[in-house]
């Protein structure tokens, strides 16, 4: 029986988005769940559905500063591209500039698009807009990008996708909305300031809540609280469109909310906005333009003003309404310009050395090599300039940016790591320590910036934990050292205390079980042996109902059913890996290990079936399959199938010596068929 032999190497596919239904076959879908939350009174609390409605609300022109976050592009291929939530984006940006947006200066918005739009770049920014907000100020957030969940279970309540999210691991890299509510909370009650959130949190594609993810997402942005309006750009059910019908290029939410800020939503021609005039135009608007299968809705105090007009502007707008929006992104400065103005020269090129050592990745004495200066990493910059007197207005926003850039740096390696690239793994497999060395200690430095009262801080923690004990399980398994192989155990639950969702730390639990398993195997312990195994299938079981759409805990899980002769079991689980969209190769060489399991265990029927599976999947190997099948009849007496399938082989040129040598077909060989069909295609052997 032929076999294919070679590791298991896994890659992640590339995920296709969903087709769109032919009426809308010209617009991409995504699901614009739009909402706007507005705290007024400064000692507000979050309460539960059903609390008291807003009076007196601020409108959008005393808005004191802004975080404005649009990602198109997502890094991971996984998660569907969107084509205009960038430029929704900028176009807020740019709308907040003018008079009836607020007049906000550039220093004053902070907006992040598509790559500056990472997790730790968005939590960053969330940072300096609790910092740089006071009393009686009124900040501002909009999101334009994906939402989602990844498990539809109470226990994840949605996540807004940063542009480094891997698609399989929302826990790990995307914004989750319970720290979203709770910046919102300490922006109303410890800063005391007025909060206003639009989020267009976008469902498009194959993303890995699917449909009931979009309505879950939406269900935990949509909750009604205390003191707040909202504006929504659909249904939760429903999906928000974009296309070049708008503004040349734009979500049709945002572009008509934009619109009817400026005023077209002025009914009444009081040169201010409510949130009923509001509603009522998105209501006239969005619905027609969108063949009525996206239905915008607010709620809140319907008199609320939300907007003031400004009449030039208004008359602008009418002017160009069929035209295609032209705008520049902004791009945020201010200040450190000014503080570094004051600052002598000397001030001014440390400053200048430590953004240059923060994008060189020198972040730690400890990453010193040729062509770096001893004391000259970012972190030893960083401790000069905030003992300098003349930076310390800035000193908040060094820390952050130091921080994100040490997250990001890690960030990059898990996500590697959740898309199973091969290059990562093969760190792993072949144990390269000094490649991990770097990741928990830049996360405990950033963790250490941010301090233990962060939203951030145990998330960091946990992933540095995790590091550390990757680390001492690879030391552990190259020295078979079971010692060390416990300290990681020990390690990796430190992390689930401080993350409980964390699917990538009971994946590698797992992988300590596994090498903890292999040395009591061999030190003959049955019983731990046992344990350890049940154990590899409960936290990978787990790990799979945190991020069903991962495939790595999957071909584990399978592997660990081989290993312990169970076919049928990891076949099921392998089924499941070509839902997910495993590389076709990799599942052969599953399916492969498998057949060749049920062979030496003699339970050939079901080898012929996972020999039928790899027909199906690797069609042009068929003549190894077909062989095998062939081979498979052949053990099982049944010469009639057996010849049938072993012409087919013939047929795609199958080795001749290999059938006359081949044990399995040696009853085969004594039919008289069998020499007929050998002389049909190898007359001159005979």
């Amino acid at each position: 029986m032929e076999s294919v032999e070679g590791s298991i190497f896994l890659i992640l596919p590339k995920i296709l988005g969903l087709s769109l239904p032919p009426q809308l076959a010209d617009m991409k879908t995504l699901c614009s769940i739009c909402l706007l939350f507005t705290a007024v009174l400064a000692s507000a609390q979050p309460a539960t559905k059903g609390g008291a409605p807003l009076s007196g609300a601020t409108p959008f022109g005393s808005v004191s500063k802004a975080l404005v976050i649009g990602i198109s592009n997502y890094q991971d291929e996984g998660i569907t591209d969107l084509r205009f939530a960038n430029r929704d984006a900028s176009e807020f940006a740019a709308y907040l500039k003018t008079k009836s947006g607020g007049g906000l200066k550039e220093e004053q918005i902070k907006l992040l698009t598509d790559e500056k739009a990472t997790t730790a770049q968005i939590y960053s920014a969330l940072d300096w807009l609790i910092e740089s907000c006071g009393p009686d100020d009124q900040a501002l957030i909009y999101f334009s990008g994906h939402g989602d969940v990844e498990t539809k279970t109470i226990r994840q309540q949605g996540f807004l996708l940063a542009y480094d999210t891997p698609k399989t691991n929302y826990m790990i890299g995307a914004v989750r909305l319970s720290d979203l509510n709770g910046y919102l909370e300490s922006l109303v009650q410890e800063r005391k300031a007025r909060v206003i959130v639009i989020t267009d949190a976008c469902r498009s594609g194959n993303l890995a809540g699917g449909k009931e993810g979009a309505l879950a997402t939406a269900t935990a942005l949509s909750a009604q609280f205390q003191n707040q309006v909202k504006i929504m750009s659909c249904q939760p059910h429903e999906l928000s469109l974009e296309g070049e019908q708008w503004g040349g290029g734009r979500g049709v939410f945002s572009y008509h909310l934009i619109d009817g800020l400026t005023g077209l939503a002025d009914a009444n021609k009081d040169s201010t906005v409510t949130l009923m005039e509001l509603e009522r135009y998105l209501d006239n608007t969005v619905p027609a333009e969108t063949d009525q299968q996206q239905f915008p809705f607010t709620v809140g105090l319907k008199s609320t003003k939300i907007a003031q007009v400004d009449v030039q502007e208004l008359l602008a707008l009418m002017d160009k309404r069929n035209m295609p929006a032209q705008f520049n992104p902004v791009s945020p400065k201010g200040l450190i310009e000014d503080v570094l103005a004051k600052a002598d020269t000397s001030i001014q090129e440390l400053y200048k050395e430590f953004l240059a050592a923060v994008d060189d990745q020198y972040f730690l004495p400890s990453d010193l090599r040729e062509g770096r200066k001893p004391g000259h990493s970012a972190s030893q910059l960083y401790d000069k300039l905030v003992n300098e007197e003349a930076m310390r207005p800035v000193h908040s926003l060094m820390k952050r940016n130091f921080a994100a850039a040490l997250q990001d740096e890690s960030q990059r390696a898990i996500n590697a790591y959740l898309r199973a690239d091969q290059a990562e793994l093969t760190k792993r497999w072949t144990n390269q320590i000094n490649k991990y060395k770097t990741n928990p200690v830049y996360l405990s430095k950033a963790a250490s910036l941010l301090g233990e009262g962060h939203v951030l801080h145990n998330q960091l923690k946990a992933k540095q934990y995790y590091f550390e004990g990757l680390i001492k399980r690879l030391e552990g398994g190259q020295k078979g050292d079971t010692l060390m192989l416990n300290e990681a155990l020990g390690l990796e639950y430190k992390a689930l205390e401080l993350d409980s969702g964390a699917a990538y730390v009971f994946n590698e639990i797992a992988m300590i079980y596994e090498g903890l398993r292999q040395f009591y195997k061999k030190a003959g312990n049955e019983k731990k042996n046992i344990e350890l195994f049940q154990q590899q299938i409960h936290v990978l079981e787990e790990a799979m109902n945190l991020a069903p759409m991962w495939v790595m805990p999957v071909v584990n899980l399978a592997v660990v059913f081989i290993d312990w002769r169970k076919f049928e079991e990891a076949e099921i689980i392998i089924d499941k890996t070509i839902t997910l969209g495993l590389d076709s190769s990799q599942i052969v060489k599953l399916f492969n290990t498998i057949g060749e399991g049920y062979y030496f265990s003699k339970q050939f029927e079901n080898a012929i079936r996972s020999n039928m599976k790899l027909l199906q999947i690797k069609p042009q190997n068929s003549k190894e399959w077909n062989y095998n099948i062939a081979c498979l009849y052949a053990l099982l007496d049944k010469s009639n199938d057996a010849l049938f399938w072993l012409e087919k082989a013939l047929q795609d040129g199958f080795n001749y010596n290999r059938i006359q040598q081949d044990y399995d077909l040696k009853n085969l060989r004594l039919t008289p068929d069998f020499d007929l069909l050998m002389k049909k295609y190898y007359k001159e052997k005979k």
